[in-house]
């Protein structure tokens, strides 16, 4: 994942929300929900998105640093939050903690962005997901959303197309590429390329940055799994934020909508 600072520019988080704000609308004005606990949130804003809609925010995330720029990008937002009557908080916590923060249930919980893989591989996907459950409410929904890992599995892919960004301060260039530790890794390296912004008879070289990391992979068929044996026995399984099917071998995402199940959870 890129540097904090890189993320929001990396994200086109207009188009972005554009793109998936009426799918969650949709669900949680179907599920009531008024709750939140976005868990993986990065810079928060989609935390803070929703929370401009009236509801009641949790982001939480392991990394300090984008939790600050959460704090800076909720700042920004803090008048529209306090016109709607939403609220939104950032909390440091990783997976398996949600138990422990202290936390009230929560009517959804979302685990978006590609953050699941970054648990502690596929061994731990069950506790990972009954740590969900157990900060939400009975009935509540839970909601993934992560690359489609049947198809970056069943093709190798060794590269996702760049994304290239003009702002004020120059221009940047974010390059992904996976490796692949049998079928229970993928270890993607997030390439980073910024040429500042000057004159253009004196212009500046490229400057380079890196980050590795090692993704759990998550077939559909290893998270519906476990999805049920964590108490989620309802699965959707979607390719898209329109709601289209899913297509193992060509979607570029997956995204899970489940609901906790209202007595409990199954025994593993």
């Amino acid at each position: 994942m890129p540097e904090p600072g890189d993320y929001d520019r990396f994200v086109d988080w207009r188009k972005r929300l554009d793109r998936e704000s009426p799918f969650y609308r949709r669900e949680f004005t179907a599920h009531a929900v008024s709750t939140v606990i976005d868990v993986g949130c990065g810079t928060g804003m989609l935390p803070i998105h929703w929370a401009t809609w009236g509801l009641h925010v949790v982001g939480v995330d392991p990394d300090a640093s984008m939790l600050e720029k959460a704090e800076r990008n909720a700042e920004d937002a803090r008048s529209a939050i306090e016109a709607a009557g939403g609220s939104v908080r950032f909390v440091c916590g990783g997976f398996g903690d949600l138990a422990g923060l202290g936390l009230d249930p929560a009517d959804a919980v979302t685990c978006t962005g590609n953050a699941l893989p970054h648990m502690a591989g596929p061994d731990a996907l069950i506790d990972t997901l009954q740590d969900f459950g157990k900060v939400l409410r009975p009935g509540g929904l839970l909601v993934l959303h992560l690359l489609n890992h049947d198809r970056l599995l069943g093709s190798r892919i060794r590269a996702i197309p760049p994304v290239v960004r003009d702002t004020d301060d120059g221009t940047w260039v974010f390059l992904r590429f996976m490796d692949y530790v049998e079928d229970t890794g993928i270890r993607f390296d997030f390439v980073t390329l910024h040429r500042p912004l000057c004159a253009w008879e004196d212009e500046a070289p490229w400057e380079t940055d890196s980050r590795r990391s090692v993704h759990t992979a998550l077939p559909s068929a290893l998270l519906r799994g476990g999805l049920v044996a964590a108490g989620f026995p309802d699965v959707k399984v979607f390719g898209s934020h329109d709601g289209a099917a899913f297509r193992p071998a060509e979607d570029e995402s997956i995204l899970l909508v489940a609901l906790r199940r209202e007595n409990g959870f199954a025994l593993t």
